[in-house]
């Protein structure tokens, strides 16, 4: 493998390239020239050498500039440079070696020595790139592992999910086929109800799997981020109210038109203004006074934010680092998690970013922080405007 390797050699002396070139050929090594530093940039993109020999005095660009350059750079720090220059003090060494030279050979140097240090450095750089490739491969069987696991526990969460609403169905028909033996209305409207809310959630967990599955581009129009909150809470007022719980809107006077996504954004603020009074549902301590706060606050003329925050249960630590990375639910066998996912998806699709602050029994603050643009100051373009 090593007489096949690549050569680069960067210097400003045509005769001690043409002597190295000779050499390096007769040892069945493939090479390459580059006469000053810029050349030898340009080269080590074009050529991908697997080592470079590189001289310090030259023009246009040293040599510790090049070696910078080239070990701070993810696609070039791992090709050895074997400095070769005229200068044999400590201090020249040890600045080469400090900007992340491999190896040093002064000039006048003994080709045989120059020939090992080129087998060892061309060998090493086999080897690397040999143990990334072993490294390549374990961490795609690894993703591929936890990839089917994640399978799993979507399965089995599904599954979980699923078998409840069955249940619920089943007991709806056992009362309407009870109420209609006996005549009984109150008890087929019972029974009614019970269907139609498990006929909801089996079409909510329809329309969250593939909204979950689809590739999706945000659909820019113009709009008022401070309607869309305020459309939001008013859907949730009614069954907030039901359990006592207060729906606050504070909503920052500053904020403008904009142009954003306005169905994407009103489902993320659904999704979690829905799971903040259900934070307050389950929560154990029947003597708070349960809110549920949603704020828009225009930050620095160029953001967005978004606040729902409630007083419910809260989570901890643990149920946090969850949240977003897998199909989890906090409710027991109630939800699947595919509400908070989809949300992070909607919000990544815009270019915003999703975080959450809870502490157990005292509430959660989720925030979504988004691009801001407005259409009076900062113009919109039409493909946007008139997008969807």
């Amino acid at each position: 493998m090593t007489n096949k390797a690549k050569i680069l050699m960067v210097d400003d002396d045509i005769d001690t390239v043409e002597l190295l070139t000779k050499r390096f050929h007769a040892e069945g090594y493939d090479t390459s020239e580059a006469y000053d530093g810029e050349q030898a940039l340009q080269q080590v993109e074009e050529y991908k050498p697997d080592l470079i020999i590189l001289d310090i005095m030259m023009p246009k660009i040293d040599g510790y500039e090049v070696c910078r350059r080239l070990k701070g750079s993810e696609d070039t720090k791992l090709i050895p440079v074997i400095m070769l220059t005229a200068k044999g003090k400590i201090p020249d060494k040890v600045k080469g070696l400090g900007i992340g030279a491999d190896d040093y050979i002064a000039k006048p140097f003994d080709y045989r020595e120059l020939s090992q240090r080129v087998k060892y450095w061309t060998a090493v750089k086999m080897e690397v790139q040999e143990r990334l490739r072993e490294i390549h491969r374990l961490e795609q069987e690894l993703i591929k592992s936890e990839r089917l696991a994640a399978i799993g526990q979507t399965v089995a969460s599904l599954a979980h999910y699923v078998k409840n609403i069955l249940f619920g169905l089943k007991g709806g028909i056992y009362l309407v086929n009870e109420a209609l033996k006996e005549d009984d209305t109150d008890s087929l409207k019972d029974g009614w109800d019970m269907l139609e809310g498990n006929m909801g959630r089996i079409s909510g967990l329809v329309l969250d799997l593939l909204e979950y599955s689809r590739e999706r581009k945000p659909e820019y129009e113009r709009c008022f981020p401070n309607e869309i909150a305020n459309e939001v809470c008013k859907l949730m007022e009614a069954g907030a109210k039901e359990y006592d719980i207060e729906i606050i809107k504070d909503f920052d006077p500053s904020m403008g038109e904009a142009v954003m996504d306005p169905k994407g954004i009103h489902r993320c603020l659904l999704n979690l203004v829905s799971n903040a009074r259900d934070a307050c549902i389950y929560d154990s301590n029947e003597g708070k006074k349960w809110v549920v706060q949603v704020r828009t606050i225009l930050e620095n003329d160029d953001t967005v934010r978004f606040e729902v925050s409630d007083n419910g249960c809260g989570m901890d630590e643990e149920v946090k680092k969850k949240l977003f990375v897998s199909f989890f639910s906090t409710k027991e066998g109630r939800g699947t998690g595919l509400g908070l996912l989809n949300t992070q998806k909607i919000v990544q699709e815009h270019g915003g970013t999703i975080t959450v602050n809870s502490q157990p029994g005292k509430g959660s603050t989720f925030t979504i922080r988004l691009p801001y643009r407005d259409v009076a100051t900062q113009g919109a373009t039409e493909k946007e405007v008139h997008q969807g």
